[in-house]
């Protein structure tokens, strides 16, 4: 999907960008039971309905294009705080350290 990876404290950072040039590499689920998977991953992401504003992440749709070529609206976590550019993972992989 268009966006920029950041290595933050152990763990990555999505931030959605409109630039073609951006793009990160991630897995996509389907899910069997959304609304309760999703519920739980809310609260592990910390933004819940109990977690205190403002979030570190928001959940949010997103278009992700497929390796087969076709495209699927999912939901992401998307990062909230700023976060500077040395962090940015270049290949758009976690996986990977450039």
């Amino acid at each position: 999907m268009q966006g920029r990876l950041y290595r933050l404290d152990g763990y990555p950072g999505l931030k959605l960008s409109p630039s073609a040039e951006d793009w990160v590499t991630g897995e996509v689920y389907l899910l069997s039971d959304p609304e309760a998977t999703l519920r739980s991953l809310d609260v592990y992401e910390g933004c819940g309905p109990e977690d205190p504003e403002p979030h570190e992440y928001e959940r949010v749709e997103a278009c992700a294009l497929l390796e087969d070529g076709r495209t699927l609206e999912v939901w992401v976590y998307v990062y909230q705080r700023s976060v500077a550019e040395s962090r940015r993972i270049e290949s758009g992989d976690f996986l990977q350290t450039t």
